[in-house]
């Protein structure tokens, strides 16, 4: 499918995912200080002790479990947590100084920086799970489409539009014999996927996390699951701030990093199960009865640096970004990593 019009149908979905993007390259021309100054009076010269926490949608039960758990509270911090939208528009509110610290995915992360944008990766969260299907691609049950090379000339509901997270259904396509310019990417939120399913608006929706879950439990199938297939073990969701917030409160960074450590602990162990479904369904106001916990990727505060780097190439490998930094560049200098 030509570019152009991808594009003009884009213009008339216009979605906060779309809209982030713009909104950082404004951002970083005039960030205020109000979140990122130079520490508040109890922080002294290393950082502030009260911050506001932007989460995502999905994979936010952590900064929660933190919370609740009192890991901020043992590190030193007040956190106040405050819910976002998509990756892009996340993390223009850091950009911008409206919040201190945020979650953002990956790919959003290696696109802002590939453009100059002054932000850091901090810390992981979650990690695509190599071994079970978290995330997909959707189809109504009377759809003609059975595999991604149908796909071809469709409309795709994606959460962000060239942000990253799209890659592995474009990387699922490439391999599947198709051009990924012939499929037609539509900005939709997660919880706008089953209804734009519904309704027609799209021939297939890309979810991940509780809104892949929910989908399936729903009655609609799977004809790929493109994450899991190229990127088991990459970082899905990061910590980030800016460069000059984490220049004027690297003690901030590093105890939201010990209390998130303790918090990923929490996650992930068996026995807390029920506690992070407790706060998955009270903060996205629905019945525990209906989290699925096998909707829970893994979580790990460390960045796989190697499978981090094959996302940026696999990104660039598909034209999202010319000069990319590489995977160690992205990081803050204390963000915890491993290469294996």
């Amino acid at each position: 499918m030509e570019k152009h019009k991808r594009h003009s149908l884009l213009a008339k979905v216009l979605t906060p995912a779309v809209a982030g993007l713009a909104l950082l390259s404004l951002a970083a021309c005039g960030a205020s200080s109000s979140a990122g100054g130079a520490g508040d009076a109890a922080g002294g010269s290393e950082g502030k002790t009260s911050i506001k926490v932007v989460v995502a949608p999905i994979q936010f039960e952590t900064a929660y479990v933190a919370k609740e758990n009192g890991y901020f509270d043992e590190a030193g911090l007040s956190v106040e947590i405050v819910p976002g939208a998509d990756p892009s528009a996340n993390l223009a509110q850091t950009v911008s100084g409206q919040a201190d610290i945020t979650t953002a995915s990956w790919g959003v992360m290696t696109t802002a920086t590939a453009k100059g944008m002054p932000v850091k990766v901090i810390s992981g969260n979650g990690v695509v799970d190599p071994n079970v299907d978290n995330s997909g691609i959707l189809i109504p049950k009377n759809s003609s489409i059975n595999t991604v090379a149908d796909l071809k000339g469709k409309n795709v509901a994606v959460v962000g539009v060239n942000t990253g997270g799209d890659i592995p259904m474009l990387q699922a396509a490439a391999a599947a014999g198709i051009d990924p310019k012939s499929i037609t990417e539509i900005a939709v939120p997660y919880a706008g996927m089953q209804a734009a399913l519904e309704q027609g608006t799209v021939d297939a929706a890309f979810a991940a996390d509780t809104y892949y879950h929910q989908l399936v439990d729903a009655g609609f199938k799977s004809i790929a699951s493109p994450v899991r297939e190229f990127q088991g073990n990459m970082p899905v969701t990061v910590w980030a701030a800016t460069d000059a917030w984490l220049k004027s409160n690297p003690g901030t960074a590093k105890k939201f990093n010990d209390a998130m450590t303790k918090a990923a602990k929490f996650y992930t162990d068996p026995a807390n199960v029920k506690a992070v479904v407790d706060i998955t369904a009270r903060i996205k106001q629905v019945d525990a009865a209906k989290v699925n916990p096998k909707a829970y990727v893994p979580v790990n505060t460390s960045i796989n640096l190697a499978t981090g780097q094959a996302g940026i190439d696999a990104m660039k490998e598909l034209g999202f970004v010319t000069k990319p930094l590489t995977a160690e560049a992205m990081l803050w200098a204390d963000a915890p990593r491993f290469t294996k």
